[in-house]
């Protein structure tokens, strides 16, 4: 029952180590992705509302001096409403399709704790 108990816990102490080295390279993975991608975005989502700003004011300016003026205006109130919602529905479908956080050690961790559970009931070979 000692040697079970040591090598058990021989094996645990070996993989904490390395528990920790794959916790390390998942969060690394994960932080360095989500920083390209809110760079990313920040410059897309800049450049996207300078061009559309400009866009909104020049159809303004040049339906001012004219009865549709307030129809220009609500079309583009419109026009930003259904890029909003699309925006939305897309966020949703990428927040459902991301990979979940530490899933590598998850994995790893269910194979190491189904392992353990195999060694410890079978049966040595000096037990009767």
């Amino acid at each position: 029952m000692m040697d079970r108990l040591s090598a058990t816990a021989s094996i645990a102490v070996r993989h904490a180590g390395a528990y920790a080295d794959l916790i390390a390279s998942d969060l690394s993975l994960s932080s360095q992705d989500l920083r390209r991608q809110l760079l990313a975005a920040a410059i897309l989502g800049i450049g996207v509302f300078l061009a559309a700003a400009l866009a909104c004011a020049l159809a303004i300016a040049a339906a001012w001096d004219t009865p549709a003026r307030l129809w220009v205006i609500g079309g583009l109130i419109a026009g930003a409403l259904l890029v909003a919602a699309v925006a939305l529905l897309r966020l949703r479908r990428v927040q459902a399709n991301s990979a979940p956080l530490l899933e590598q050690t998850a994995r790893e961790w269910h194979k190491d704790r189904r392992l353990l559970e195999e060694l410890l009931d079978r049966p040595q070979v000096g037990d009767a």
